[in-house]
């Protein structure tokens, strides 16, 4: 049996999409995939995948690129010849499914991995996209035989809008985390957060940054690190946040396990996720979380009991989350443990691959 599984960036195919790999590996699938840039192209044929690039954007609107895709897709279908496709993100789950169908692809699937810009922004122009964007999501969604969704919040609002039939839906807890890589570790360093995110306004970077600043008021002590490659932010937009010591930018890295271990809070103030990975590996390392209460992150978090939800955007109350923790180290040991109970209970890859590959197969 063949499979191709259309994503989105080459990174999300190598690391994302990699314990999915090896369970259809094992279960003897040839394994091909498509993204839109070549970056990991060497990792991700490594693992004996056939990979193949269209060169488009995530992020990009032109209307005349995005309308090019299933093209290509198709090509790249008919070469391949996959008795499924399994596609992921918007523009797979739109284009890649129409080109699977005119393609005669027997099994097609899908995955809604959040609702992304198109779903956050309320402009105008983001209006007249997400109303595009709706339009050609009830046309496509027709088409898969199963769309999995990584929380029940985007599933509700895909069913309201009536984007997908509630007889396709099937349901996991994000993509998992490999709980043996991100084991267990006892927390050491109780005054130091973490984020880890891609530098987007919606991810929350310069909430983290502002409540940092007003933390390190009380508490100078406290140390604020922060990974992530930029975006539509960058280093110039918070290096004054750098330069009075009120975070530590890290960079970037390829194992985000020592700074993770090294942290006793992990946050993330964004404004949408589908299932935020980097919060379930923090669980699983045993970190308390300071997350929004919103869409995919309050999916990880019961309040109070592994971390705390607060209000999107609110830098204050962030801040006091902050300080609370600072100020109960016992409230950060109890958390710990309840994290990585969590992890253990929701977040295991293996049972998450089992039940997709499960539905793929049935």
């Amino acid at each position: 049996m063949k499979i191709l599984l259309i994503c989105t960036t080459s990174w999300s195919v190598a690391f994302f999409r990699k314990s999915l790999i090896e369970k259809l590996q094992s279960e003897n699938y040839e394994v091909g995939a498509v993204a839109f840039d070549d970056e990991q192209s060497q990792v991700i044929e490594e693992k004996g995948v056939k990979f193949y690039c269209v060169n488009d954007s995530n992020r990009g609107t032109n209307p005349f690129k995005v309308l090019s895709l299933k093209k290509k897709y198709l090509k790249i279908i008919k070469e391949f010849q996959p008795d499924i496709v399994f596609t992921f993100m918007m523009k797979p789950n739109i284009f890649g499914v129409r080109a699977a169908k005119k393609a005669g692809v027997k099994k097609i699937f899908s995955m809604v991995e959040g609702g992304g810009d198109v779903f956050i922004n309320n402009g105008l122009k983001w209006k007249l996209i997400r109303f595009a964007v709706c339009k050609m999501y009830r046309k496509s969604f027709k088409i898969p035989h199963k769309v999995f969704f990584l929380n029940d919040d985007d599933k509700a609002e895909f069913l309201s809008r009536k984007l997908v039939k509630e007889d396709k839906v099937e349901q996991v807890f994000g993509i998992g985390v490999d709980l043996n890589r991100f084991a267990y570790k006892p927390v050491k360093n109780y005054h130091t957060f973490l984020m880890i995110a891609r530098m987007l306004k919606t991810k929350g970077v310069i909430e983290y940054c502002e409540a940092a600043r007003l933390v390190k008021q009380k508490y100078p002590d406290a140390v604020f690190n922060y990974l992530g490659g930029e975006g539509n932010v960058t280093v110039a937009d918070i290096q004054e946040y750098i330069d009075d010591n009120s975070i530590n930018y890290l960079g970037t890295t390829k194992d985000v396990r020592p700074y993770i271990e090294d942290c006793a809070v992990y946050v993330l103030p964004s404004y949408r996720e589908g299932m935020p990975v980097s919060v379930m590996e923090a669980e699983a390392v045993g970190r308390a979380v300071i997350t929004s209460d919103v869409q995919g992150c309050r999916s990880t978090v019961k309040d109070g009991y592994n971390g705390y939800l607060v209000e999107k955007g609110s830098v204050d109350e962030l801040a006091e989350r902050m300080i609370f923790m600072l100020e109960n180290k016992d409230k950060i040991e109890e958390m710990s443990l309840s994290s990585r109970a969590l992890a253990e209970a929701h977040f295991d890859k293996d049972k998450i691959n089992e039940k997709i590959f499960g539905v793929v197969e049935a």
